[in-house]
C-alpha cells in the first residue's frame, strides 16, 4: 500500500486494522460558558420556585421577630428564606 494524501482517514483506519489498534475515542463535546450559565439558571429558577414560603410561615415569622426573646432560645426553630428549618444552638 502506498501513502499518499488522497484519503488520510481510510489509511488510517487500515493501519488500526494491521496493528490491532482500537478506533479512537471521540470526546464529549464540553458545553460553552453561556449554555452552562443558561443551565445554571434554569435550576435556580426551579429551586426558588419550589422554596417559596407560604403566607402562615412568614407570618409565624414576623411574629417571633417582634416577641421579646421568642425566637432566639438555644433549640428554638426559625424557617430561613428558601424554606428549610434552622435549629438555634447558640
Amino acid at each position: 500500500m502506498s501513502i499518499d494524501r488522497q484519503n488520510p482517514g481510510e489509511h488510517a483506519a487500515f493501519w488500526r486494522r494491521v496493528l490491532n489498534k482500537p478506533e479512537p475515542v471521540i470526546a464529549e463535546r464540553k458545553p460553552t460558558q453561556a449554555e452552562r450559565l443558561a443551565a445554571w439558571s434554569a435550576q435556580n429558577r426551579q429551586n426558588d420556585a419550589k422554596g417559596t414560603q407560604t403566607r402562615a410561615v412568614v407570618e409565624q415569622t414576623r411574629r417571633d421577630l417582634h416577641t421579646p426573646g421568642a425566637a432566639y432560645k438555644v433549640g428554638a426553630e426559625r424557617f430561613a428564606m428558601d424554606g428549610t428549618r434552622w435549629k438555634r444552638v447558640a
